[in-house]
Parts: C-alpha cells; structure tokens; sequence
C-alpha cells in the first residue's frame, strides 16, 4: 500500500487484481475502452483516506482497470481539507473526473454548477433507482433536476444497549423518550460507579450528533427552510429541557471515547454511538458482548428521527466522453461483487445504500457482520429514517456551516447539562448567537 497522495493503479496495482477479477466479469455497464485500442482516465478522488479502506479500493480500482483496459488515477484526500482542495482544483481547471464526497460538499458542488446531475441521475438509473435505500437517496436530490450524486455507503448513529440489563430489570428496549429516560433512571448508581446513559456533553461535533435526534424527533430544527434560526422553537426549548433531565445520569462532560470505554467496563448499559462500533466492540470485547448488545436505531416522540452521514458518487461536469466514463465507472463499483467488496472495508461504518446487497448472502458472509447479525437489518431500515440539521425539505442549508463551525448547537447541550442553565435561556441566547454568525 502506497503513502502517496496520488497513484496510478495500473503501474502499482496491476498484481492484486487477480482475486476477485474473475467474479467481476459478468458485471456489465461499465466502460470497455474507446473502441480504437487506445485507453481513457478516471481522475478519481476519495474521502475514504484511512488504511482500513485503501487495500480493498485499490483492489477494486484495479480490477476495473483489468476489466475496462482504461486507467484510473486515484487520489485520496482529506474530507477536513476538501474544500481547499477542491477551490485549488477550480482555480487550475484541474477538478477529477468523479469523487467519492460527503453529502454537504456534493450539495454544495451541484448548486455551483460544478457537477452533472444528468450524469449522476443516469448512473442511479443505470445501478437500479428502486434498489436504493430512500434515505441516502433523498439527500443527494437537486430538485427537479435530479440527482448530484450517486449514493455509495453510510453509516448512522443508535442508541446500544446491553440486552441482559435491561431484561433483568424488566425494561422496554430505548427507542421513545420515555424509555430511556426511565432506563438512565434505573441504571444511574454513580456510588457504585455505574452511569444511566452515555452522551456527548463536550463542546464537540459528537454532542451535536447525539443531541440531533432528540430534537428533530420532537420537530425541532436550527434553521427553516428559509434559513431563518429557529433554535428558540418552543419545540427545541423541549428538546434542550429533555436533555437537561437526561443529563443528570451522564458522567459529566464526556466524548465519544469516554461513552464506549464505559460501555465496554460495564460502566453504563446504554450509550449513543454510530455504526462504526461494529468492529471496535467485536475486536475489544468479544462475541459474548456484541451478543448482548441491542440497537435500538431510532429515537420516537413525535415521530421517529436517526442521525447519520452518506457518501456519494458526485460526477464533474466535465466533457461528454469524460461524463460517460465517469458513469460507467460509477457503474462498476456499484455493482456485484465489487460493491460487496466496498462495502467490506469498514463493516458498519461503510453500510450499503443498495437493498439487495444489504440483504445479500455474499455481504452478509462476513466475520464482523455474520457475528452482528439481525443487527444488520436494524442498521439498514434505520438509513430510511436519517435527519440532519443542515438538510430540510431535502434541501441543504449551507448556512447551517456557520452554525457548526462555531459549536452553536454543541455548546448548548453543554450549558444545559454540565453547567445546568436554563434550557429556555439557552434557546434564546444560543439563537441570538447563530443569528449574528449569519448575519
């Protein structure tokens, strides 16, 4: 595995691709060669940057090239410095051919005009729209244009709970408001160092993460469609008070690593975590654990809310021949056998956005996912029910940038836990704030 930025994968990779090229030969739809003996290039980019995920990218990048005859120049890149990254490429005429991009950036792309959305719609026809899951499909939506983007993993946060507790103390599963605030009721014995529940209380992007479907279970949302604060909402003050309660059972200000090493120690029964867990706890702790561990994958009041994240496939407005290339790339890796493979290289954190590969034996013939079982499905029909603060009415907010470059939303379940202000007063003040970051 290389260090560089950037690679050709038919000089570095050609060796690996024997594996599983074989399997991926009855894929059809992607591109085969210009027809005249010549070959073509794929500037492709990926956010997908960690070592978890290179192996079996450049796998399967590689195996495309075998197949097509065509070269694919892969960059991996840091979603913390995308946007950098892509106003340098603008400011060049150097942008890739397609890129593998969170949500916000392939939003923000297609209302620029730097993206084809004809392209990226043709492509989600091309794999099957009616295979894809509604949830990663919606936030990829430009309106009447179609789609920026093509849908290609996400992962979503859940409440975990250990099974066993909770059936020895006779209590419902966490799912409604009311159950798990009777849950961190019960389990809360801080004098025997045991917490009622886990949650980010940090001035970080994980508290913001936990706090979201609480809120927008309840209807609240930062901003209206419009753009307009509406953190001092009558349902948000709600929200804010509902925390506050919930609070008292959390051990003060904790991150995401505090809440899973209780979790892990036996130190709380229940705590919000996204699917990335799959593996870590598996690893850590064994099989017995993640036997007992439950998902409840989504929080209920007045309707039901998960938060979670979605990558996509965006495809740069670049020439025709480019356009085409892109597609039937786009096509090849959403495809069979290679997709089963995408999908493998983070287990949890890499959840398929297509049916049937979720419900296929071939993902499901995996060590961490055979071992989480009918987990699976749970994490699966929670994409259906994903919300954002920044996306409303299948609309990104862009604004709603300045919110969290300045923890607004974070620091308010700060105040209303750890320091114990007033859930209505911290409405208001955190509101006035976000109005003059905008202003």
């Amino acid at each position: 595995m290389t260090t560089r930025d950037q690679v050709t994968r038919r000089n570095v990779l050609r060796g690996s691709a024997g594996a599983v090229a074989a399997g991926l030969a009855g894929c059809t739809g992607y591109f085969t060669g210009s027809g005249d003996g010549s070959t073509t290039t794929v500037d492709y980019w990926n956010i997908h940057n960690g070592d978890p995920f290179r192996d079996p990218i450049n796998s399967i990048v590689s195996n495309y090239e075998e197949e097509s005859g065509n070269t694919v120049e892969t960059r991996y890149v840091d979603n913390d410095s995308i946007s950098e990254q892509i106003s340098s490429a603008v400011a060049s005429d150097t942008l890739p051919s397609v890129g593998l991009l969170a949500i916000q950036t392939i939003q923000r792309l297609g209302s620029d005009g730097s993206l084809s959305p004809e392209s990226a719609t043709q492509a989600i026809e091309d794999v099957g729209k009616d295979d894809f899951r509604e949830g990663p499909l919606q936030f990829m939506s430009a309106g009447d244009d179609g789609y920026y983007g093509v849908p290609a993993d996400a992962w979503v946060q859940g409440l975990w709970y250990r099974k066993s507790a909770f059936e020895e103390r006779g209590l419902e599963p966490p799912v409604t408001w009311d159950a798990i605030l009777e849950a961190a009721e019960t389990f809360h014995d801080p004098d025997n160092d045991t917490y009622g529940i886990g949650f980010g209380t940090k001035v970080t992007a994980y508290a913001r993460q936990c706090f979201t479907p609480f809120a927008r279970s309840n209807g609240a949302r930062v901003l209206d469609a419009d753009a307009n604060v509406v953190f001092d909402s009558d349902e948000m003050v709600e929200a804010l008070s509902y925390v506050q309660e919930l609070g008292q059972y959390v051990p003060g200000a904790v991150s995401f690593e505090d809440t899973r090493n209780l979790y892990g120690n036996e130190q709380e029964h229940m705590f919000l975590y996204s699917s990335y867990l799959l593996p870590d706890l598996l690893s850590d702790k064994g099989p017995e654990m993640v036997e007992d561990t439950g998902l409840a994958p989504a929080t209920e009041k007045e309707r039901r809310s998960t938060y979670g994240q979605v990558l996509g496939h965006a495809i740069f407005a670049n020439s025709d021949g480019e356009q085409e290339m892109s597609r039937d790339f786009v096509n090849y890796v959403m495809n069979g056998e290679s997709y089963v493979e995408w999908c493998h290289t983070n287990p949890g954190g890499t959840m398929p956005v297509l049916k049937s590969t979720s419900e296929s034996d071939a993902y499901r013939d995996d060590e961490i996912l055979s071992a989480w079982s009918d987990t699976i499905d749970q994490i699966s029909s929670a994409l259906g029910n994903m919300d954002r603060f920044d996306f409303v009415e299948g609309k990104l907010l862009p604004a709603f940038g300045q919110v969290t470059s300045n923890s607004l939303v974070a620091e308010a379940v700060n105040r209303v836990v750890i320091k114990e202000h007033d859930p209505e007063t911290v409405a208001t003040e955190q509101a006035e704030k976000m109005r003059n970051a905008l202003s």
